[in-house]
């Protein structure tokens, strides 16, 4: 099982620890203006809430970190030029075949091929700090990681609407573990993060024909095909319920999709989930196994990932292990400093964690 005991915050164009590749990423889309509420301080890709600068994340509400389908809209932008080359990717892996093999281990392939995996996912920017297992390169293999992605990180998504790649380091993604026991911190947290307002994206229900992403450019709804880079982005047949710059990380902003949360009494039950205002499933594709149907997504639950779908691990994602529950995976942040992300020496020494279960915050050199 991957360790958990550090966690790397990973701002936007960082390579991040032993990238795979030189970066891939296409230099930030300047966002169109947008009107800011008082005490906003915006970050790139998306909106922020009345809470920016607080890097610390120190509570001052009871709102607690999301986990949100891959399907939700909004959850990514991008802007008609895409925020990845994925060929050039594909030529960094590919002329190096044993970076190709760990990056193969590192996203779970199995014998599915590199190149062709790499074609068949959509290059967006997250609009949310999100939480990841991440992967570098070293001794010849892919080892993994915990870490935050900052918002505006340019990724590459899969047709569940996870995301696989980060473009700025060729590096494989995988969904979150959670820590036990005591976190090292490394890196040095970007202003307007806290963690309650991370974000967990869980597998799509169901394979997206496509997913509908805020255009970064006009602040506007667009639907982007999957396997597509912005070039055949159309207007979505339906707009979502919110607008395009709502807070992805409030949840009374925005509901995750499928299901309607309302404002009842307590013991009250949840109403029925109108029809979806996010893309339609997709048959299953030529080489890849249907997923079942299943009932609307509950919102902010983790989704089961199918025993059979394609991939390395369960839904094709890295790892044997789902998702764990979202408190889970933010313990208590650290009072004093955070150590640079450096790698810590082999053979170097290192403080011991606290005890365990203690949830106390330890740090390495």
């Amino acid at each position: 099982m991957p360790s958990a005991e550090d966690l790397h915050f990973q701002p936007v164009a960082a390579p991040g620890p032993d990238p795979f590749t030189s970066s891939t990423a296409a230099p930030p889309v300047p966002a169109a203006p947008a009107e800011r509420k008082p005490g906003s301080a915006g970050s790139p890709g998306a909106p922020r809430g009345p809470r920016d600068g607080d890097a610390r994340g120190a509570a001052t509400g009871a709102r607690t970190p999301r986990a949100l389908p891959g399907s939700t809209p909004g959850l990514y932008g991008g802007s008609p030029s895409a925020s990845c080359d994925v060929e050039r990717q594909v030529a960094l892996l590919a002329g190096d075949p044993a970076k190709a093999r760990a990056f193969a281990q590192g996203a779970a392939l199995g014998r599915r091929s590199v190149p062709d995996f790499l074609r068949g996912l959509t290059p967006v920017v997250v609009r949310a700090d999100v939480r990841v297992t991440a992967h570098g390169y070293r001794g010849g293999t892919a080892t993994d990681f915990q870490s935050v992605l900052q918002t505006g990180t340019a990724v590459m998504v899969d047709e569940y609407g996870m995301p696989r790649v980060r473009c700025a380091g060729g590096s494989p993604l995988g969904a979150p573990i959670a820590a036990q026991g005591s976190v090292s911190y490394r890196g040095e947290p970007w202003r307007g993060y806290a963690a309650d307002r991370v974000v967990v994206i869980t597998r799509a229900p169901r394979p997206l024909d496509a997913l509908v992403i805020v255009d970064l450019l006009d602040r506007a709804w667009v639907e982007r095909r999957i396997g597509t880079d912005g070039g055949e982005d159309k207007a979505p047949g339906t707009p979502p319920p919110y607008a395009p710059d709502a807070d992805i990380t409030d949840p009374e902003a925005v509901k995750a999709p499928g299901v309607v949360v309302p404002d009842a009494a307590p013991g009250g039950g949840r109403s029925a989930p109108p029809g979806p205002a996010v893309p339609s499933g997709a048959p299953a594709r030529e080489g890849r196994p249907a997923v079942p149907e299943q009932s609307p997504l509950p919102a902010d639950e983790v989704v089961p990932l199918p025993e059979d779908a394609p991939g390395g691990g369960p839904g094709g994602l890295p790892g044997d292990d789902l998702a764990p529950p979202v408190d889970d995976l933010f313990p208590p942040e650290p009072d004093g400093p955070v150590l640079p992300d450096e790698p810590a020496p082999s053979d170097g020494p290192v403080l011991p964690d606290g005890p365990a279960g203690t949830g106390a915050a330890t740090f390495r050199g």
